[in-house]
């Protein structure tokens, strides 16, 4: 039951993710079909949250409506798009987005938090470090997507995935920073909780190797991956950048898995 927790949670950030970075985007300048891919992604990936949270969980409708809403909404955008209808298209992928973030994502990280009986005076920590997930799964992903599309788009400027390359160093930093403020802000605002917690991170019978492998393959493999990556970019070796975008979604995936197992 954990695992479909978990898994709820990841496929819910990587759609809203997903909707939010691809909607910065012009969809004048890049193909519809760019937004298509990713619009029908995020539907799909929010459609499987809803299925493991309402049918494996047996959780009410009213804890999971929000994901139908992203499902309807990631699809009309698709629609849009396919319709030569952008500007619709990028507003429904906007309005998706945030209603996946507010009235889906969060909701989830709490239910998660009152499954495991968790209770803390510091509950915004953990909704902090959902956000800062949710930002790194989406700038790997629509960067990975966008690096594709430069093969299609020969003239497309460079400046678009050099901003989602900074954009991805910036969220990895990020996430680094949220991870180390949150032993501090646990200590300071509940002594009692993190006293417990985090030593089970640290305990060897405790959650010590998912911490290990979360800090590795979720912060310090993708904090190397981007920096390599905004390098390939400034040089414009797109194929290269691209590649290692592959590479540093797949360790950013895994690395929020134990993220939203461990809770950090």
């Amino acid at each position: 039951m954990r695992l479909l927790q978990v898994l709820s949670i990841l496929l819910t950030q990587l759609s809203v993710g997903t909707l939010l970075g691809s909607s910065t985007l012009p969809p004048r300048e890049i193909r519809a079909s760019f937004f298509q891919f990713n619009a029908l992604f995020s539907a799909l990936t929010a459609a499987l949250a809803l299925v493991f949270a309402k049918w494996l969980l047996a959780w009410a409708w009213a804890d999971v409506r929000f994901l139908g809403l992203t499902v309807i909404g990631a699809t009309a955008a698709y629609g849009c798009f396919r319709l030569d209808k952008p500007i619709f298209g990028r507003l429904l992928m906007i309005l998706s987005g945030i209603a996946g973030l507010i009235l889906g994502l969060l909701p989830l990280a709490h239910r998660s938090l009152q499954v495991r009986d968790i209770h803390t005076s510091a509950r915004w920590i953990f909704d902090a470090g959902v956000l800062a997930g949710t930002l790194l799964l989406g700038a790997t992903h629509v960067g990975m997507v966008l690096g594709h599309w430069y093969l299609l788009m020969r003239r497309l400027s460079f400046v678009y995935l050099w901003r989602f390359s900074q954009l991805l160093v910036g969220a990895v930093a990020l996430r680094l920073l949220l991870l180390l403020a949150c032993f501090a802000v646990l200590r300071e605002q509940d002594p009692a909780f993190a006293e417990t917690f985090i030593a089970n991170l640290f305990a060897w019978q405790g959650n010590l190797l998912f911490f290990c492998l979360r800090v590795v393959a979720g912060i310090v493999a993708p904090l190397v991956l981007s920096v390599m990556i905004l390098r390939c970019v400034t040089e414009k070796a797109n194929q290269a950048a691209t590649g290692l975008l592959y590479v540093t979604e797949i360790s950013v995936l895994f690395g929020e898995l134990f993220a939203a197992y461990l809770l950090i």
